[in-house]
């Protein structure tokens, strides 16, 4: 039985090319950094494995064999395809391509996850981004369970197994229907809404924000009466604007531009924190450039803040 044949070497190919490439032992050697005698004998090797000549020797030089022309093509494309091999296995390494998945609430989804996503989707054009806009409580489940790899949402969560990054501080308006008696008032302070009825969200959904508005009500020297709970910011807005109570609501809610809502804003409000959630277990390496995005985000948002806050100081002087 003949001596199976050994399939040629990522060496062989490349030192193949040279030859062909320089038609010239010497010149393919130097270009190398080798002596010509191995490369000799690598060529040799190779068209004995491949079982035809692949170059003329001349005295000036070599030359293509029809069989050294094929294997050319061939050779070329290999080494073509374990260099895109090379590049896409680092570029996935450095999470510049892959997968990632995103679930977020529907506040974010009026806040801070538009641009976000814009950001990151330039930043990084070769991963596969999916969004999912998911309630808090379901968040976190398929955070858990690895069907997202991040979440946007409100802070909260006790679980050892879960890192937070900061995102997004935001105030809440007062969401008032279009005919109610502090509707045109120039200046409303929480204090004046003491006896309204109250939608909220349910604090086994949010914790943080149903606890910021209570606690902000309190210390202004009511506890609020909580007429309905409802889950979806959006849905709190249009149950208010057919009249059926009063609410606090991030600002950015703004631009649900629901018909019947009016928006007010109040000194000193509550205050809605939006954060990125992961599990540290999850090495999906796409996430990195995700955190370092929403990390440069924050920080170009705290600046415009402080930028804003000293010019009001000093029109103000």
């Amino acid at each position: 039985m003949p001596a199976a044949k050994m399939a040629p070497s990522l060496n062989q190919f490349r030192y193949f090319c040279a030859v062909a490439e320089t038609g010239h032992f010497g010149r393919a050697a130097r270009r190398l950094n080798m002596s010509q005698p191995p490369l000799s004998r690598q060529i040799g090797a190779l068209e004995e494995d491949l079982g035809a000549e692949l170059f003329e020797r001349t005295p000036k030089g070599v030359l293509l064999t029809p069989a050294g022309r094929q294997f050319l093509a061939e050779a070329r494309n290999i080494l073509l395809l374990i260099e895109q091999a090379r590049r896409n296995t680092s570029a996935a390494g450095r999470g510049d391509m892959g997968e990632l998945t995103v679930g977020f609430t529907m506040c974010a989804a009026y806040s801070v996850v538009p641009i976000l996503t814009r950001l990151y989707m330039a930043a990084f054009p070769k991963v596969t981004l999916r969004m999912r806009e998911l309630m808090p409580n379901a968040l976190e489940r398929d955070l858990k369970e690895g069907v997202i790899d991040l979440a946007i949402t409100y802070p909260g969560s006790e679980a050892p197994d879960l890192q937070t990054q900061a995102l997004l501080r935001e105030p809440l308006n007062v969401v008032l229907p279009h005919d109610h008696r502090l509707a045109r008032a120039r200046r409303l302070k929480i204090s004046d809404l003491a006896g309204e009825r109250f939608l909220i969200v349910p604090r086994d959904q949010a914790p943080s924000l149903h606890d910021s508005i209570v606690l902000r009500c309190q210390a202004a020297g009511f506890t609020p009466t909580i007429g309905l709970e409802v889950y979806l910011q959006q849905t709190i807005v249009n149950f208010v604007a057919e009249g059926l109570g009063v609410a606090f609501v991030p600002a950015s809610m703004r631009r649900s531009q629901i018909k019947g809502a009016v928006f007010k804003q109040v000194p000193d409000p509550p205050m809605v924190d939006q954060v990125v959630v992961r599990m540290p277990v999850n090495r999906n390496p796409c996430i990195p450039g995700f955190l370092t995005t929403a990390a440069g985000l924050t920080a170009v948002r705290v600046q415009a803040k402080s930028a804003a806050a000293d010019l009001q100081l000093r029109s103000s002087r």
